[in-house]
Order: C-alpha cells, then sequence, then structure tokens
C-alpha cells in the first residue's frame, strides 16, 4: 500500500474509532479500545474499501505508527485527547418503536426458542435502527444473516433497560423472544419439503434404479448376446452366465462371419 492508501486507511480508521463508531457498526469498549480483529471484520463489510488482512492491519499499526492511535497488544484505540466527547458513554434512554438485529442461520432455531444473550466476551447485544448498520454487523459473522425486527418498545415497557450508542446504535443485555419478529428458519424448511419428496417420489417407485451414469458407471449401447441371466422358478435372478460361442465370435469380430 502507497503512502496515499496509508493516509486513507488512517482517516477512516480514526472516523470509525474516534469519531462515528456508531456509523460504523462498532461498539467500544471503556476507555475506546476495540481488537484488531474485530476491526478488520468491521473494515471489510464497508464497500469501496481495498482488501486488507489482518496481519497487514496489525503491521500498519505497530510499523507505521500513526501518531493518534495508541496500540496495546491486539487491541488499538484512538488516543483519548484526539476522541470525541462521550465516546463510551452509553446512558440509558427510550427506545424507538423498533429496532432492527440480525442472527446467525446455524443459531436461528435455538433464538426462536430462548432468544438472544451475549456471546464470547461481548457484554451487549447491539441493536440498530438502521436496517443496513445490522446487516453489516451480522455479515461480520456470516454471509446470509437473518434480519429480525425488535419490537423495543414493547420490551422497554415490560422493563427492559435500553442503552444509547452514538445515534444509531443501542444496547441491551438480553432480548425474548416474544420482543422479536423472527422469521421461520425458510431454508431448513425448504430443505426438509425436498428430502421428503425424493424419499416419497422413491417409496412409490421401488424397483427404479438411478442411471448409472449419476452414479459413476458406463451404458453399454447394446447388450452383447453371450451376456444372459437365468431365473428360478419364481422369476427372481439367479446367476448370470457367459456362452462365448462361435455366435459371439461373429458379432465381436465381423471378419469371421460365415
Amino acid at each position: 500500500m502507497n503512502d496515499r492508501g496509508l493516509r486513507r486507511l488512517t482517516k477512516i480508521i480514526f472516523a470509525m474509532l474516534g469519531r462515528r463508531p456508531d456509523a460504523f457498526g462498532i461498539v467500544l469498549e471503556e476507555g475506546g479500545w476495540i481488537s484488531i480483529k474485530e476491526l478488520h471484520q468491521a473494515l471489510m463489510t464497508e464497500p469501496g474499501l481495498p482488501h486488507i488482512t489482518s496481519k497487514a492491519l496489525r503491521q500498519f499499526f505497530l510499523l507505521y505508527r500513526p501518531e493518534k492511535f495508541e496500540c496495546q497488544e491486539d487491541r488499538i484505540r484512538v488516543k483519548p485527547e484526539w476522541q470525541g466527547p462521550d465516546l463510551t458513554i452509553y446512558r440509558e434512554t427510550i427506545p424507538p418503536e423498533v429496532l432492527y438485529v440480525t442472527i446467525r442461520p446455524k443459531a436461528h432455531a435455538y433464538v426462536i426458542a430462548h432468544g438472544l444473550r451475549p456471546t464470547g466476551n461481548k457484554e451487549w447485544i447491539v441493536l440498530s435502527r438502521d436496517r443496513e448498520i445490522a446487516l453489516r454487523i451480522g455479515r461480520r459473522r456470516d454471509r446470509e444473516p437473518v434480519m429480525t425486527e425488535v419490537l423495543a418498545s414493547k420490551a422497554y415497557r415490560e422493563g427492559i433497560v435500553f442503552r444509547k450508542a452514538g445515534d444509531l446504535l443501542y444496547l441491551v443485555d438480553s432480548l425474548d423472544p416474544r420482543w422479536m419478529n423472527i422469521p421461520p428458519p425458510v431454508h431448513t424448511r425448504e430443505r426438509g419439503v425436498r428430502s421428503g419428496k425424493v424419499k416419497a417420489d422413491r417409496e412409490k417407485t421401488p424397483g427404479i434404479a438411478r442411471p448409472s451414469e449419476e452414479i459413476g458407471g458406463f451404458v453399454l449401447r447394446k447388450t452383447p448376446a453371450f451376456y444372459k441371466q437365468t431365473t428360478d422358478r419364481k422369476g427372481k435372478r439367479k446367476r448370470k452366465v457367459h456362452n462365448r460361442g462361435p455366435e459371439w465370435k461373429r458379432e465381436r469380430h465381423p471378419s469371421h462371419r460365415a
């Protein structure tokens, strides 16, 4: 990356960590800290940015050493004197009617049954008043997250505490399923319908086997005359016999025909 690219990257990260982290779907830890891994995930979901690896981002801070940033092991922050006011003060607030959050498809059924809880070392569930920001947050963990509406006003009236993080993000300790409009697990249902239909079709036609070209075999254009099958009295297959007589030789070698 050239000097111009480095300066551009520095400005973007400064805006993310020092001015408007909520506009990038970021919630900073106390003191303005964030892990380099989480910062990298946020950068990769921003449109128009060149690809940069997590290792390269770590080297950027350790070697380039931009003056407005402070690095500590695997964490980074904008120095306190350069941070915006109240950057990591999350006060209780009255939420809007509806907020948005995404869930991973693997956790879809669990969330329907039990709701949302913070995972890993996270302290909060991050909600957004903007669908696009919620989608960016979700894509850091899964390429196709499930968008879910949160009935924030209803949850607030029932005693759930909401905290505001900037203009766009809200934080809660947990969410019960009754406060969310969770779409059904469509992909799982479709797979079940398809597999059930195929299974039913196979049960209806047990004597039909798959074409040999579907299972890696080959197809003979014509059954040789020497290959025959005998059957027992009940009409079942018994064994294969090979009759390699003169008739077979004539079919195999037309030049030998009488």
